[in-house]
């Protein structure tokens, strides 16, 4: 009996415990919550409110000995076993998925994916850089962009910040407007965009703020100009699209125009021809032909049709502009509306130029074919290769354009070359240095000496004055710092068939640009790194309705279908009643 009646108390008090412990747990979460600090008084509260509970499960499990014995009882405990089974299960799923993600992009532009650029660039940094997006509240947008950088490298950090509130912060980058987005690296800051409801930030302005920022030399290009040459400023046959991608990497763009100019500038990183209506004079192929001699990069591109008069500098490479018009007869074009005459590029050899761009398509209007033949220490690389169906047109204006084995050359064909040259006179300018230097570092010598005997000479006698010194012309010009431009290591140069695909309205298309840029680039030394696929903005797929228009879909959605679709249904109904 004394048994029962204490079962019987424990029962009775065990439901009290058990909610008890549950108010306790509860008590030390919301103090937790108000104070931040763990104090002792919330782990004790936490750890009685556990042990009541833990006493209040013992309690009823010794008083009902026979609980999980019942049918009902077995049945609800492999479901609650089986539910946490599942939830184990789908939280260990989500875990995985974050921590290994995998996305699919499908957008036409793959905007929701860096591109191979962006992710070169992350890749190689090597210092910290954060992006500072002085916007509130934060864009989801933004965000994920923001953090697709930072996947690829811990170096790369974000924050979003309000300027009235962090004001000193704002203060420091001189933020004007609400918006505005600026990089901080290596102690330098730059402004990247400011962005708007309309205007998110963009990965193109991101990734070419981040490659110019890292910059420790501005690139420096001349455009030939004076003979016709495609135009650098906007217009029909203009260059100005690839200059302000150029501007936007960085590069510092200038016209050349040797006719006032009795050299190439020294500080001139490439030179760019770019298909001149008329021949250049004699002196101007002699002023260039210097300037390669000396280690300048050239980039030379010809439509077909186009008199060339530049085999002084081009024969010592091998290379040789060919005057037939490239004719596609692959039908590749015809899918995408265009004719014979625009030569449709995937084959892009080995080089660092073309390295990323796999099976993508660059677009060729009116191009030509590159005779080329070996030459000693020059390395001729491929770098635009026509598919087998092509074939180099001699006559393209007469009625029936068919391959001539004869006259025709057939394909494929070479319409773009990269050809690189070790730079002799490196060499000779290092020997004449080091030689220049030993001279120097004698004539010290000889002076240290010099001065040990007068100094000696003084002492024996300190009551004479010593006469002036003077220093000889010789001893002076050996004196003297030289310093000139720093040689690269090799020469190199670009041979185009083409030079329509670099122009205003080809060459947002495809490939084109990334190509025009690339090659820039590779002329000018530039690391691997950058040589890569630059990020696409997304097409304007947007529908301007008329009033009219917007109207007409109002009705349609909310009286037109709906009542049609409820006069169907009446007709079903009267139908089926009779």
């Amino acid at each position: 009996m004394e048994k029962l009646s204490l079962i019987f108390k424990m029962k009775r008090y065990n439901n009290y415990l058990f909610f008890l412990g549950i108010f306790f747990i509860s008590l030390a979460f919301v103090l937790r919550q108000i104070n931040d600090n763990s104090s002792i008084l919330i782990i004790i509260i936490a750890t009685v409110g556990i042990f009541l509970v833990i006493s209040g499960i013992s309690i009823f499990l010794y008083t009902n000995k026979g609980f999980f014995s019942k049918r009902g009882v077995e049945v609800g405990t492999n479901a609650i076993i089986s539910t946490f089974a599942l939830l184990l299960i789908l939280s260990l799923v989500n875990f995985l998925a974050i921590k290994y993600s995998i996305k699919l992009d499908l957008t036409e532009n793959n905007i929701y994916t860096l591109s191979p650029q962006s992710q070169q660039l992350m890749t190689n940094l090597s210092q910290p850089l954060k992006v500072y997006v002085f916007d509130s509240p934060p864009n989801d947008f933004d965000r994920k962009l923001l953090q697709d950088y930072g996947r690829k490298n811990d170096q790369f950090q974000y924050q979003f910040v309000d300027p009235q509130v962090n004001i000193n912060l704002a203060q420091k980058f001189n933020v004007t407007r609400l918006g505005d987005v600026y990089i901080e690296y290596d102690n330098k800051q730059q402004l990247v965009q400011t962005i708007s409801p309309d205007n998110r930030l963009s990965e193109i302005k991101l990734t070419n703020a981040i490659a110019k920022i890292q910059q420790t030399t501005q690139r420096i290009i001349y455009i030939l100009q004076g003979h016709g040459e495609s135009a650098m400023e906007e217009g029909q046959v203009s260059l100005s699209q690839a200059i302000i991608r150029l501007k936007d990497k960085g590069y510092i763009v200038y016209p050349l125009t040797l006719a006032t100019s009795p050299l190439i500038p020294p500080d001139a990183n490439v030179v760019i021809i770019s298909n001149p209506e008329k021949e250049l004079l004699e002196g101007e192929i002699n002023i260039l032909q210097k300037y390669v001699d000396n280690g300048g990069s050239l980039l030379v591109m010809y439509n077909a049709g186009s008199n060339v008069n530049l085999d002084k500098i081009l024969t010592k490479w091998g290379v040789k502009f060919d005057e037939r018009l490239v004719v596609d007869a692959s039908g590749t074009g015809e899918t995408f509306g265009l004719g014979p005459s625009i030569t449709i590029i995937v084959d892009y050899g080995v080089h660092p130029i073309t390295q990323n761009f796999g099976n993508g398509m660059s677009l060729f209007p009116w191009a030509r074919p590159i005779i080329t033949e070996t030459v000693k220490d020059v390395t001729l690389t491929p770098i635009l290769i026509t598919n087998s169906l092509s074939w180099g047109e001699k006559n393209p204006e007469g009625e029936n354009v068919e391959l001539d084995s004869k006259v025709d050359l057939p394909g494929p064909l070479n319409i773009g070359v990269a050809l690189a040259k070790k730079n002799h006179l490196k060499d000779t300018s290092k020997a004449q240095e080091d030689n220049l230097n030993d001279k120097n570092d004698k004539s010290i010598k000889n002076q240290e000496n010099k001065a040990l005997k007068e100094e000696s000479r003084e002492k024996n006698d300190s009551d004479l004055p010593l006469p002036p010194t003077m220093k000889t012309p010789s001893e002076e010009k050996n004196n003297s710092q030289i310093t000139s431009k720093s040689l690269p290591e090799e020469t190199r140069m670009v041979v185009i068939g083409n030079a329509n695909f670099a122009t205003d309205g080809w060459f947002q298309q495809q490939l084109n640009g990334d190509l025009f840029v690339n090659t820039v680039g590779w002329l000018a030394s530039e690391e691997n790194s950058t040589l890569s696929i630059s990020p696409k903005e997304p097409t304007n797929r947007r529908i301007n309705l008329s009033t009219f228009q917007a109207g007409l879909i109002g009705w349609l959605a909310l009286f037109i279908i709906p009542g049609l679709a409820f006069s169907a249904s009446m007709v079903t109904w009267w139908q089926r009643s009779r």
